[in-house]
């Protein structure tokens, strides 16, 4: 259907910045007000009329049904737009959706200084848990995989800036209504950890995808690829766990991935591992994951949800030398008792590991960083200093910026 799209001289004066968004979904929502902050009316696109209805009430933007062919408004939209970003994926046959509604979008945003497409790792295949490069060959053993790889080839294709990002799994707090992370798998449901032994996953936190997007579009490079993960690969289990005992919920069960009764989907992340390389995003974009572990992007969502913005954190472990153990056991209830009496401590937990004696787990919030060194202070020279002065601390600090 030829459809004839305003120009920009005839269409009315541009006032501001326009970019469009096919795909609003969770990846999207975390750059709305990033790109909002830089001056864009952000203009983003979902699959339903009801859904696009409430999501523009929620957010402020102008979110518009998209389908099958684009409306008219739509089209109006994409011809001013100086930023194009999709996140929608291909259909089960491997096709594009936008390319394939729009086969001559490159035609229809005329004004496009920077375009991305945020694909996913699974274009790597299996790579036995070695670090991935984005200049190797793609062997991709899923079919999901396979049809990223096809995607991308249809963005370079398409005559538009594009800049390709393949992304780790993404996870992030509550935005908009919508929740992605370990916490809200631990409330709603029955999650079990699965076990496969030398499994290794990368995270990216949703703004550190926001982050990378927005670097990428101070310093283009058309047809470019970059890895957007946290650069510390870690075992799906690990995750879980972590994020069980700082809300102090019970840790989920275990089964292993041998016999375990999951879905044909699920059990398909397990024939894969790899360890993702962001050199070329750190290098070339000068872009650093602000959450480089997923106990740094976990704590910051359970601070700022449970305890706020000013509130210091510090979540991780202790390991006690055995000849050290008994003191530390002796003098830890009284060091608790002592530090839950200060006015600045809304949380002190230690326990020790079930399965390892000498690892116990910490995790304290204090009202403030002010609060924590008057912690600090108030223990100098007290019998748990001097039982614990040879221990190992591995700690992860979540702190008002």
């Amino acid at each position: 259907m030829a459809v004839h799209v305003k120009s920009q001289t005839e269409s009315s004066p541009k006032t501001t910045k326009i970019a469009v968004l096919f795909g609003f979904g969770y990846s999207a929502k975390a750059l709305l007000p990033r790109l909002q902050e830089q001056g864009y009316q952000v203009v983003g696109t979902v699959r339903s009329q009801e859904k696009a209805d409430r999501l523009s009430k929620l957010t402020g933007a102008v979110i518009l049904p998209l389908s099958g062919p684009p409306s008219d408004e739509l089209l109006r939209y994409i011809n001013m737009a100086e930023m194009i970003l999709s996140s929608v994926p291909p259909s089960d046959e491997g096709q594009d959706p936008i390319l394939t509604a729009m086969p001559d979008l490159a035609r229809l945003a005329p004004n496009c200084q920077w375009a991305g497409y945020l694909s996913a790792t699974s274009v790597y295949g299996d790579r036995a848990g070695h670090w991935t490069f984005e200049d190797e060959l793609l062997y991709p053993k899923t079919q999901r995989g396979r049809n990223r790889v096809k995607a991308e080839l249809a963005w370079c294709e398409s005559g538009l800036p594009a800049h390709i990002f393949r992304l780790a799994g993404i996870y992030g707090p509550k935005i908009f209504g919508q929740a992605r992370n370990a916490f809200y798998r631990l409330t709603h449901g029955n999650p079990r950890a699965v076990i496969k032994p030398g499994h290794v996953v990368n995270r990216i936190h949703a703004e550190d995808i926001a982050g990378a997007i927005l670097a990428s579009m101070a310093c283009p490079n058309p047809c470019q690829v970059y890895n957007i993960a946290d650069g510390n690969p870690a075992p799906p289990q690990d995750v879980l766990h972590f994020a069980a005992d700082l809300i102090g919920a019970p840790r989920a069960s275990e089964a292993d991935w041998e016999t375990a009764d999951i879905s044909d989907m699920a059990r398909s992340f397990y024939t894969e591992t790899k360890r993702i390389d962001i050199t070329r995003a750190k290098t070339e974009l000068g872009w650093t994951p602000r959450y480089p572990t997923y106990r740094d992007g976990l704590a910051q969502i359970y601070r700022l949800g449970k305890f706020g913005p000013d509130a210091f954190l510090l979540a991780g472990h202790i390991i006690v030398p055995d000849q050290d153990l008994e003191a530390v056991r002796r003098e830890l209830p009284g060091h608790k008792s002592a530090t839950l009496a200060e006015e600045g401590c809304l949380r002190f937990d230690v326990f020790q590991d079930l399965s390892d004696k000498n690892k116990f787990h910490v995790f304290e919030v204090f009202k403030s960083e002010q609060a924590f060194r008057d912690h600090k202070a108030r223990m100098q020279g007290t019998e748990w200093v001097k039982a614990s002065a040879n221990i190992e601390r591995f700690y992860t600090v979540s702190k008002a910026n």
